[in-house]
């Protein structure tokens, strides 16, 4: 994307873009499953680690005592998948990690998270229901030196950069200390198989916010994964 590009993004919970080097570009989070899906089937891995890092744990399981609709889940198609994400069908902003762990794509979940008001993870009964694992981290210096199972995502909000709980009014980390925070996670970027990013209009302080966030680090993220594609 060209700095222009980054200047003109608005709200839109219908946006997705694929960037190339595997990096996919959204609005609205729930895009993301959709994105880990299509992947998972294209290049034929059917398992992944996670690595959420975001300011909320998104870990709500809109499936859950729903038999009826876990079964619909577990069927669907991937033009099926697409519907139900477009039409939220128990797939939204804050509920999109656990179906992919209800359909067996994600085994593990590497969380690192600033949210304090709700359940930390994915909840005890998703996690013993599916056998998948979750680890929690306070350190992005520890999480940069996390060992994972599978082939990796790593999925990113720019809401993880802004403290206030006032969102759309904003008080973001400093510049250095979020391209502290991307140093270190540098090694997990590029590792990762696919990389998706949220913006979160409205949860990452103003729209002037959310853009500087764009701006600031989705090239840094474009020019490690295009490096490691040519090296």
């Amino acid at each position: 994307m060209r700095e222009d590009d980054f200047r003109q993004l608005q709200a839109d919970e219908g946006y997705l873009a694929d960037l190339g080097a595997d990096v996919w570009l959204m609005d609205d989070h729930r895009w993301a499953f959709l994105v880990w899906t299509r992947f998972a089937l294209e290049s034929k891995l059917e398992q992944f680690s996670l690595v959420h890092a975001d300011y909320h744990w998104d870990g709500v399981n809109d499936f859950q005592d729903n038999d009826e609709a876990r079964v619909q889940l577990l069927a669907a198609d991937l033009p099926k998948i697409e519907e139900m994400v477009r039409n939220e069908e128990r797939i939204q902003f804050d509920s999109f990690i656990a179906p992919a762990v209800v359909r067996g794509l994600i085994t593990e979940v590497h969380f690192f998270c600033k949210q304090t008001n709700t359940e930390c993870g994915l909840g005890d009964q998703l996690l013993a229901d599916t056998g998948t694992r979750e680890y929690i981290y306070e350190d992005a210096g520890r999480l940069s030196q996390a060992q994972f199972a599978g082939p990796l995502i790593f999925d990113l909000c720019l809401d993880l950069f802004n403290r206030s709980d006032q969102w759309a009014a904003g008080d973001l980390w400093t510049d250095d200390e979020i391209r502290a925070f991307l140093d270190q996670v540098r090694p997990i970027i590029e590792q990762a198989s696919v990389v998706t990013v949220s913006l979160s209009f409205d949860y990452s302080g103003t729209e002037a916010d959310t853009r500087h966030l764009a701006a600031l680090v989705v090239p840094a993220i474009m020019q490690w994964r295009s490096e490691r594609d040519v090296g």
